[in-house]
Order: C-alpha cells, then sequence, then structure tokens
C-alpha cells in the first residue's frame, strides 16, 4: 500500500471534510468543536488522496488531548487508524505533553484506544451537539500515560514480535532469510542431456559464481576428472574450493561424501581432509541406504557414524540429507551420541520412487520430526523441483535447487535451464511470497 502520514497543509482542507463526514464529524465549527486547526493534524495520503486525519491540541503545558480520528470506512483494518494515532502522539510527546485525554462515543473504539495505548476510562460528558454517532448521546473520557507509554514502547514492541515470531504462522511471523543451497552437478546429468551441467572444474567455479550473484548462499559440489566423469578425488575438489574462495569468499561450500559410487570409506572421506583455504565449509552425510532408479546409494549406519565422526573432528558442518521421516530418527541417534550438537542444517529430498513422496504432507511429517534446533530446506526431484521448493519458502523452510535434481525448468520436460535461472525464479518467487 502505496501509504504517507504527513502533516496536513491549507490545500487538505475539503478533503479532510469529506473524511469526516463518514462519521458525522464534520461539523466544524459547532458547540462540540472549534475551528479545524491544520497545523495540529496528520492526513495519511494514499496515492496523494487524503484517506484519513489525526488532530491534536494542548490544554496545557503538560496536557495534551486528541481532537478527530476517522478514516474512510474501506480502509479499516489495514492499520492506518494506528498509525496516525502514533504520529499525534510522537508530536504531543516533542511539545511537552505528558498525559493525553481523549473523547470516545463508540465502544468498540473505546476497546481499541484501551488495547494499544493503554487509555483508562475517567469519566462522561454530555453532547452538546450532533457529532459522531447518533446513537450515543456522550462522550466516554479516557486519559493515558504518555510519558510511560513512550517509556515501555519499545519493550512492549519487543514482547508482540517474539510473540508472533514462536507462535502465529507465516506471514505473521516473519519469513526467515532464506537460505539457497544449490546442487550444480550431482553424479548423473551429462553434457549428452543438458548442455548447461558444469562439468569441469572451470565451469563448476563459474556457475557456483553466477548462482551466488544471483542470490545462492550455499554450493553443494560434486567434482569431476578431465572425462566428465564423478571422482572422489580431493585434489578436484581442493581446485573447485579454492577457485570459488577466490572469487566469492563468503560463498559456502559444501562437498559431498556420496555412497552412490563409492562404498569404502576412504574415497567418500578423502575431501574431508582438506585444509587452510580449501577445507569445506560442510559435506554432505545421508542418513540411510536408498535406491535411485540408476542405483543404489549405500550408506549403513557405521558408515554413517565414522563420517559424522570425521566432519565433528575437522570442523566441517554436516549437510544432513533426508529422504525419508525414518531418516530423521538417525540424526537423532547421532545428536545422542554427540556425534553431531549445535544448529543442525537438514536437506529434505523429495519424490524418489522409493522414499517419501513429494507432498507437503510430507515435509509437514518431517519437519514435525526434526530434532530442536534445526534448520530445514527442501528439494524435488525431476518434476517436483519447483512445487517443493515454493512449498518450502511458504512454509519458512529454505530451498535446495539445481541441475543435480532437475535438469528442467518447467514440469512438462521440454525446456532445458541453467542454475542461475534456476537461482533467479526462487529468488522472485520468494520476494513476491
Amino acid at each position: 500500500m502505496n501509504l504517507s502520514i504527513e502533516k496536513a497543509n491549507d490545500t487538505d482542507k475539503d478533503a479532510i471534510i469529506q473524511v469526516l463526514k463518514q462519521w458525522n464529524m464534520h461539523h466544524i465549527p459547532s458547540p462540540e468543536m472549534g475551528e479545524l486547526d491544520l497545523s495540529c493534524c496528520f492526513v495519511a495520503k494514499l496515492h496523494d488522496k487524503v484517506i484519513g486525519v489525526g488532530g491534536y491540541r494542548m490544554l496545557s503545558e503538560t496536557e495534551g488531548k486528541t481532537t478527530v480520528l476517522a478514516i474512510y470506512p474501506e480502509f479499516q483494518g489495514f492499520g492506518i487508524g494506528k498509525q496516525l494515532q502514533e504520529k499525534r502522539l510522537e508530536a504531543l510527546h516533542t511539545i511537552g505533553a505528558k498525559t493525553v485525554t481523549t473523547n470516545v462515543d463508540r465502544p468498540l473504539t473505546i476497546v481499541w484506544y484501551k488495547k494499544y495505548f493503554g487509555y483508562k476510562e475517567i469519566g462522561t460528558l454530555k453532547k452538546l451537539c450532533s457529532f459522531g454517532s447518533e446513537n450515543v448521546d456522550h462522550w466516554t473520557t479516557l486519559k493515558m500515560d504518555l510519558e510511560e507509554y513512550f517509556r515501555t514502547k519499545q519493550q512492549r514492541e519487543k514482547e508482540i514480535f517474539d510473540y508472533i515470531q514462536q507462535n502465529d504462522p507465516y506471514p505473521l511471523a516473519e519469513y526467515p532469510p532464506l537460505i539457497i543451497n544449490v546442487c550444480l552437478t550431482g553424479m548423473v546429468p551429462t553434457k549428452l542431456s543438458t548442455s548447461f551441467v558444469p562439468v569441469s572444474v572451470d565451469e563448476i567455479i563459474q556457475d557456483a559464481i553466477k548462482v551466488y550473484d544471483a542470490g545462492a548462499s550455499i554450493v553443494h559440489i560434486h567434482a569431476r576428472n578431465e572425462n566428465g566423469i564423478p571422482t572422489p578425488d580431493a585434489t578436484y575438489y581442493e581446485k573447485i574450493i579454492r577457485g570459488i574462495r577466490n572469487k566469492r569468499p563468503d560463498m559456502i561450500c559444501c562437498v559431498s561424501t556420496s555412497g552412490r559410487m563409492w562404498s569404502d570409506f576412504e574415497r567418500r572421506s578423502e575431501v574431508l581432509f582438506l585444509t587452510d583455504e580449501a577445507k569445506p565449509d560442510m559435506a554432505s552425510l545421508t542418513l540411510g541406504s536408498l535406491n535411485f532408479l540408476s542405483g543404489t546409494s549405500s550408506n549403513s549406519i557405521e558408515m554413517i557414524e565414522q563420517l559424522a565422526l570425521l566432519m565433528k573432528e575437522k570442523g566441517i558442518k554436516p549437510e544432513l540429507e533426508i529422504f525419508d521421516t525414518g531418516m530423521v530418527n538417525i540424526a537423532k541417534y547421532l545428536e545422542r551420541h554427540h556425534l553431531i550438537a549445535g544448529k543442525k542444517y537438514f536437506n529434505i529430498l523429495l519424490g524418489n520412487i522409493n522414499t517419501a513422496s513429494a507432498t507437503i504432507g510430507s515435509i509437514d511429517s518431517i519437519v514435525r520430526s526434526l530434532p530442536a534446533n534445526s534448520l530445514w530446506s527442501v528439494g524435488g526431484l525431476g518434476r517436483f523441483q519447483l512445487p517443493m521448493n515454493v512449498a518450502s519458502i511458504i512454509g519458512g523452510g529454505h530451498v535446495r535447487v539445481g541441475i543435480e535434481d532437475s535438469i528442467h525448468y518447467d514440469y512438462n520436460q521440454n525446456q532445458l535451464v541453467s542454475n542461475e535461472e534456476l537461482v533467479k525464479r526462487i529468488v522472485r518467487i520468494a520476494n513476491e511470497t
């Protein structure tokens, strides 16, 4: 809403009267109210049109009084009246008011003043003429301690904010800053299936730079050798990580310890021994075995424990990969035995043929079962990538996206896509959600 709250000027008078007319408050001057002092009025303007007004004046050196407060009925419920009230209270406080009185004739408005501004009833006054509600013949006089209001304002606002964050759904609660994790390459896509997949060391580095500039913060790295074949060889990872850090030092580099092609601990863990500028920030830790159409990813509990322990010893954060609800139990098992600790980062991967289906129900079930102090991200495999990404954003989670999970932009799988384009789409959707 293109709304502004500003001081009234002489050209606003006719528009202000029209607003007041909606509530039978336009009888000015009258026994109820003298001339309208525009120098003591704020107006709410929408596209430069006056849609609300709030007035005030001083009764003495330390006592202020509100005069009129009105907005067009169709704009009720947008918090405009509250903004006008805040503005005039600030103005009164600035010029020395310590208390403020307000006359009200509508029961719901009396409750509003009490609820938001701490007013108390101090008496009633007989109306002198038709003004305001024609069903009420008197004013209820309210009074507030303005100094106390501003002294405790920040604390009250913080308490309300904290309560909303803990108890209310998004977007009433603020969404957390979105973490976009990009799986650039994976082990399956080749140049034959899509020219967009980065395969060489230089291509992976350049793609990482592009997705970082587009809005990603984590890059999930699989290395390939000179023939484009997946490799656990740490020398390739070293070149990739150093290349990324040289250009984008703030990007989080997450390496793969996949069990999809290698079953022995030595090859799967080789990348975890990199040091200095080549040391990875994170490493994938798949929390169970599963079948893909193209093969099996083998992850015994013993292997998971070994990798988790080495990551802990090396100070590398595990990227905990969850394909099914039962895998959460392994995360809890690892935490119970102090193999993982602190803030945990989970990638929930849905839509594989024999693990959890790509549905909102699956996200809900898995997220509800996560241990305390967890961040979670959702990726969808194949056609499910975009729906699961969007569902995660709406639910307050984060996003895994990239060519490893899907080489296509569209559900009908007609349009190939780059990692950069996938990230830009997520950023756009997140900004519009």
